[in-house]
């Protein structure tokens, strides 16, 4: 039997091995996601799929479009694109699964198929790109099976949509690679790459970058082609269908919002592939030179631009704006996963990628690199007839350079940084292999310098706990026992009774696990009140900001004042450190409260309970306690109460004030205590506390009222009823 039917014997067996190498890992990953009290995905977006995944279990094939529990109380209209959270449902209805904690499940485990479907993928693109080489193929796909970032997108419980985006961005990259390479049947593998395009685009809402991407690539390949003497005409015939059969599929819902930027992205490329391949013929007609044609399309773009802006609509200012997206300005830059790799760390709390993980990231970069200079080489080698290799080049430095604009693209780069390794792998051994023959040793050792990055950073994403679990998973589900439930959950046209404060980031666990409207989610709605809120130093514009938004509840957490501030402060165009002030002694980090941030409504709430201030009742603290000194629990539930009005008859040169002593939950003894200011004639103090025991946090007696100067002070002790606070009553004392 000759070695080549060798190979394509056991080429099948070795995928699948691959693949399922992929899947158990995916699997392993995300063990943790997997709870007695049910599925606990890893991060914040995946909680709002679940929220849609459940609604269009229950109403399939519809979705959720517009949410009354976000933005409370206006409400918000998604624009999400919906495939991913249908063929969730989808999977879900076929399975016999309709209760939520079914829904979960199979939503849970279906991006761990999606990651080993990725890997076959991956096999296929890149043996097609290689002209049938099933070894750089099989690396490939071995490294997308281990690969750290593609992993945690792909494990048990990473229930979002990037996964499927970036199977479905490899599979019309593989069907355009073979429409580009078996010509015999390139009309059916450019229609399927168009299917793929178009499924990319009802998946997610940025799909025009991976246009963009794909559109590189017909400039690269037109300017080679002229270089060459060849005719683009069935080239650009090959990306037209593809282009067009996209078009088509997106048609149906082409102006909503979430459709809209890729149904225009791929009508524009539809017109850069015609006007591209006009320019190319036209430029062999005159037999101009070849290094024209990119300068006539940058010419003609300008024109086309100007054009539109005299028609009112500026195409500078798009690409702008998608430019600021892509870079990381404006709002984009002040979330964490949008910024540059290559971001310069400025405080304790904000570091770049490259710093947190170090070696093992720089070095495969760096491998990735020079694997880009070995796809070149083949290219040049073999001649602008390589399209798929061409192709392939372009596909994996247009990954590597998003993932340069935004640290989120390392989901996608590191597939492409997989490919490129393998490529290095196989070039060096080929040329070691014309001039000497390296023993197995040798070759194993080059094996595993090439693996061992992107291994160790593997080992160190997997076993990761889901940000939620613990303190912020018990909270939730008590503030969902301990509260009013609130109306129109799954129908969410209506608008509920009440909301809850919240920093963004934990909006949509909010909405999730508790159950309760938000005011500020991940979507940044609602953001800009959220922000006042926290750093405002006025109790009277903090609870007009909860009035006009309904709210009833505010949380806050540790993390809010010592790793979530700077993003906080970025949003309110602040300067982080006006509020902390980080001192470096050498081998550690203090980060130190300014005055301002202690007037904060976020500081008060959270190191004072509320005191001095007369409508937020601490009503709930985790069991988690941080800080050092007097450790508090992580998280504080806080009920915002109209309070009982104390006025106080007393002479006018006296300080009037009202002490109650307090127990926490979690047996944290704490005073709160209250300045009354003197109206018409009487000391007026709020208070938001009872001395009842409506919830385990509560009073160890009766507040004491005192009224006193330099001469003497007086006291009275009085109770609160929980009906004084909810409604507001006066109470009066005398001395």
């Amino acid at each position: 039997m000759t070695r080549a039917r060798r190979e394509k014997r056991y080429e099948p067996a070795e995928v699948l091995a691959v693949a399922l190498l992929g899947l158990l890992l995916r699997l392993f990953s995300g063990r943790h996601a997997l709870t007695e009290s049910g599925i606990l995905p890893e991060g914040y977006d995946e909680y709002y799929h679940l929220r849609r995944i459940v609604y269009t279990a229950d109403h399939f094939p519809n979705t959720l479009w517009f949410d009354s529990y976000l933005n409370y109380p206006h409400g918000l209209n998604l624009t999400w694109p919906p495939f991913f959270d249908q063929i969730s449902a989808l999977a879900s209805i076929a399975l016999g699964q309709h209760t939520p904690s079914g829904v979960e499940m199979v939503a849970a485990f279906l991006p761990v198929f999606i990651g080993a479907v990725a890997v076959v993928a991956v096999y296929y693109m890149v043996k097609a790109a290689f002209n049938g080489n099933s070894n750089i193929a099989l690396f490939s796909a071995f490294m997308t099976a281990i690969s750290p970032y593609y992993i945690p997108k792909t494990q048990i419980g990473a229930i979002d949509h990037h996964g499927l985006e970036v199977l479905l961005f490899i599979c019309s990259a593989l069907f355009l690679i073979l429409a580009l390479q078996r010509t015999e049947k390139r009309y059916v593998f450019a229609a399927a790459s168009g299917m793929m395009m178009a499924a990319l685009a009802y998946t997610w809402l940025g799909a025009d970058i991976y246009l963009g991407i794909i559109l590189a690539y017909v400039c690269i390949q037109m300017t080679y082609d002229l270089k060459s003497g060849i005719r683009s005409k069935e080239f650009a015939a090959t990306l037209l269908l593809a282009f067009g059969v996209a078009l088509i599929f997106t048609l149906p819902f082409w102006n909503a919002p979430w459709m809209l930027p890729s149904f225009a992205g791929l009508a524009a490329a539809v017109a850069a592939v015609l006007l591209m391949l006009a320019v190319s013929d036209f430029c062999l007609e005159k037999n101009i030179s070849w290094t024209a044609f990119p300068l006539a399309l940058l010419a003609i773009a300008g024109a086309i631009a100007a054009l539109f802006r005299l028609a009112g609509i500026d195409i500078i200012a798009l690409v702008r704006s998608g430019g600021d997206y892509l870079l990381s300005t404006g709002m984009g830059g002040r979330i964490s996963e949008a910024e540059p790799l290559l971001s310069k760390s400025e405080s304790l709390f904000s570091y770049s990628l490259v710093s947190s993980l170090g070696w093992s990231l720089i070095l495969n970069l760096l491998l990735s690199l020079a694997g880009l200079a070995v796809l070149a080489v083949y290219v040049r080698r073999r001649g602008a007839g390589e399209k798929g290799l061409l192709f392939l080049l372009t596909w994996a430095a247009g990954a590597l350079l998003l993932t340069v604009a935004q640290i989120r693209f390392l989901y996608i780069s590191t597939v492409a940084t997989g490919i490129l390794i393998g490529a290095l792998l196989f070039w060096a051994a080929d040329a070691a292999g014309r001039r000497w023959r390296p023993s197995r040793a040798v070759t194993v050792a080059l094996l595993l310098l090439l693996i061992l990055p992107t291994a160790t950073e593997t080992v160190s994403f997997t076993g990761n706990l889901p940000q939620i679990a613990g303190d912020w998973d018990d909270s939730l589900r008590w503030l969902k026992s301990n509260s009013n439930p609130t109306s129109f959950y799954d129908n969410p046209e209506k608008t509920p009774e009440y909301s809850v404060m919240n920093f963004w980031d934990y909006g949509n666990w909010v909405v999730y696990i508790a159950k309760r409207p938000v005011i500020a989610n991940n979507f940044q709605a609602g953001v800009d009140d959220c922000v006042k809120f926290y750093l405002s130093r006025d109790e009277s514009a903090s609870t007009g900001l909860l009035d006009a938004r309904g709210a009833k509840y505010v949380l806050v957490d540790y993390n809010m004042l010592y790793g979530k501030l700077p993003g906080i402060a970025a949003w309110a165009n602040e300067d982080p450190s006006s509020y902390l002030v980080v001192k470096d002694y050498g081998s550690a980090f203090e980060a130190v409260p300014t005055e301002k941030l202690m007037e904060t409504t976020m500081a008060r709430l959270y190191f004072f309970n509320g005191a001095g201030m007369g409508h937020f009742r601490l009503i709930y603290g985790s069991p988690t306690l941080v800080g050092t000194g007097n450790p508090d629990s992580m998280i504080k539930i806080f009920e915002y109460v109209p309070g009982a009005l104390i006025r106080v008859s007393t002479s006018a040169d006296q300080r009037v004030g009202a002490l109650l002593n307090m127990t926490s939950n979690q047996g944290i003894k704490f005073s709160y205590i209250n300045e009354g200011s003197l109206v018409d004639g009487e000391y007026e103090i709020r208070v938001p506390y009872s001395t009842e025991s409506k919830y385990d946090t509560h009073a160890l007696g009766p507040y004491m009222i005192f009224s006193g100067n330099e001469k003497g002070i007086k006291t009275q002790n009085i109770n609160v009823s929980e009906k004084d606070i909810l409604e507001g009553r006066i109470i009066s004392v005398s001395f």
